[in-house]
C-alpha cells in the first residue's frame, strides 16, 4: 500500500524502510541550474515558469509541477530576500554590477554571479566592530512565510522543510567578507582576528536563523544549512582547524534554531571529501547529511552507509561528475547504484549530490527520477 509523502519521509528519518525511498528536489542544494531548468521545461512541454524563490542564484526556480511529475515528497519554504539597497559611497568606486546585503560585490560571468569585491579584505578589528552587518530581523524576511508553511503542512501531505536562508555559515561569510585566501591566512597568522570575525558573523547568522524559524517551527520537520568543508581529494581545513575555529560558531547557530524549534532535525549540505568530519557533524547535532559526492576521496556510498548509516540520514549522492551526464542508460545505472547502496534499512533520501548542472541532459534527469519512483522496498522496481 502506497504511503503518503510525509509518512514515507518520517520512516526514512527513523531508519525504517517505506514503500520506496523518499525523493528530493528543489531544496537548499539539490536544485536545477537555470539552463537545465529551461531545457527541462521544453522537454516536458511546460509553459511559464515556477517560483523564482532564489533570485540572483545559479538555480533560481522551484517548480511544483516538476516536483509532482518526479514524485518529490517535499515542499520547502525559504526566507524572503530583503530589498536591495542603493550603493554606498565606498561601493560606487568598485567594479561590481550588484551587491548583496552583506556588502559583497558581484559580476555575472556567463550565467553565474561571481564575487569580485570583499568589503572587509583590509579591515582592522575595530572596523569589524563598526561594520554595518545585515539586520537579521528584517521584517520582510518572514513576510507571509508562516501562512505558506501552514498551508503545506495542514492542506497537503508533503514533508515540509526550511531551506537555508543564506548561502553558507560563519566560515563562508568570513570568506565572502574577507576573501577566501585572506581568511585562510588569518586562521594561521592572526588567530585572534579570525576568532573575532567568526564570532561576529555567527552572532548575525544565529539571530537570522532564529528569527526565520520561529514563526514556522510548528510546520517544518527539518532546517537546512550549507557550508562546504571538502575539496575533491581532501578537507578544506584539517580536522583540528575545524574544531578550533568552525565547530563552535556553527553550533551556536544550531543551538539558536533548537531554542525556537526544539523538535526539528538539522540538515547539512557539504560538498567534497568530508568523511573525516562526519563524526564532528554528528557530535554537533546534524541529523541529515547531503551531498555525498561519490567521486570525492573517501566518499564511497557503500562504505559511508556501513560506517555511519545507523547515526546519520543520507540525502543525495547522485554523481554529477560523470554518472548523470552520460547516456540515458548510464544515468539510470547511476541512480540504481545510489539506491542500492543507501536504501537498505531506511535512512536514505534520493536526490543529486548538488545542484543539477547544465551538462546533465534533461532526458537523463527525467529517467533517474522515473527510476527512483519505481524503486520499491527490498530492491529494484
Amino acid at each position: 500500500m502506497a504511503m503518503t509523502h510525509r509518512e514515507r519521509v518520517e520512516r526514512a528519518l527513523s531508519f525504517r524502510e517505506g514503500d520506496r525511498p523518499p525523493i528530493a528536489l528543489f531544496g537548499t542544494a539539490n536544485r536545477i541550474t537555470n539552463p537545465l531548468y529551461f531545457e527541462l521545461l521544453k522537454l516536458l512541454d511546460l509553459t511559464g515558469t515556477g517560483i523564482k524563490d532564489r533570485p540572483g542564484k545559479t538555480a533560481e526556480y522551484t517548480d511544483h509541477r516538476i516536483a509532482d511529475l518526479f514524485g518529490v515528497d517535499f515542499r520547502h519554504v525559504i526566507a524572503r530576500y530583503p530589498e536591495k539597497k542603493e550603493k554606498n559611497l565606498r561601493q560606487e568606486a568598485v567594479d561590481a554590477e550588484f551587491f548583496d546585503e552583506w556588502g559583497c560585490g558581484y559580476k555575472l560571468v556567463g550565467p553565474y554571479p561571481t564575487m569580485v569585491y570583499h568589503p572587509l579584505a583590509e579591515a582592522s578589528r575595530d572596523a569589524i566592530d563598526s561594520y554595518p552587518f545585515p539586520n537579521p530581523a528584517a521584517p520582510e524576511r518572514i513576510l507571509g512565510l508562516a501562512e505558506e508553511a501552514r498551508h503545506w503542512y495542514e492542506d497537503t501531505d508533503y514533508y515540509v522543510t526550511a531551506m537555508s536562508p543564506i548561502s553558507g555559515l560563519a566560515m563562508d561569510f568570513c570568506f565572502y567578507l574577507r576573501g577566501q585566501e585572506q581568511f585562510l591566512c588569518d586562521m594561521y597568522l592572526d588567530e585572534t582576528f579570525a576568532h573575532h570575525l567568526l564570532d561576529k558573523v555567527s552572532d548575525v547568522i544565529a539571530e537570522l536563523y532564529a528569527f526565520y524559524i520561529a514563526p514556522i517551527a510548528p510546520y517544518i520537520g527539518w532546517v537546512e544549512f550549507e557550508s562546504d568543508y571538502g575539496l575533491q581529494d581532501s578537507l578544506l581545513l584539517p580536522v583540528e582547524k575545524y574544531r578550533e575555529f568552525i565547530k563552535e560558531p556553527n553550533e551556536k547557530v544550531f543551538r539558536a534554531v533548537k531554542r525556537v524549534a526544539p523538535d526539528v532535525k538539522l540538515f547539512l549540505h557539504s560538498c567534497g571529501a568530508v568523511r573525516e568530519l562526519i563524526p564532528e557533524f554528528i557530535a554537533g547535532g546534524i541529523d541529515i547529511l547531503q551531498s555525498l559526492q561519490p567521486r570525492a576521496a573517501g566518499m564511497d556510498s557503500l562504505s559511508l552507509k556501513k560506517e555511519f548509516g545507523s547515526e546519520l540520514v543520507f540525502h543525495g549522492g547522485l554523481d554529477l561528475q560523470g554518472g548523470m551526464n552520460g547516456t540515458r542508460e548510464e544515468a539510470i545505472d547511476e541512480a540504481l547504484r545510489r539506491l542500492d547502496a543507501f536504501s537498505p534499512g531506511g535512512g536514505y533520501i534520493f536526490g543529486p549530490s548538488n545542484h543539477l548542472q547544465p551538462d546533465t541532459p534533461a532526458e537523463n534527469l527525467v529517467a533517474v527520477y522515473e527510476t527512483a519512483q519505481r524503486y520499491t522496498t527490498g530492491g529494484r522496481g
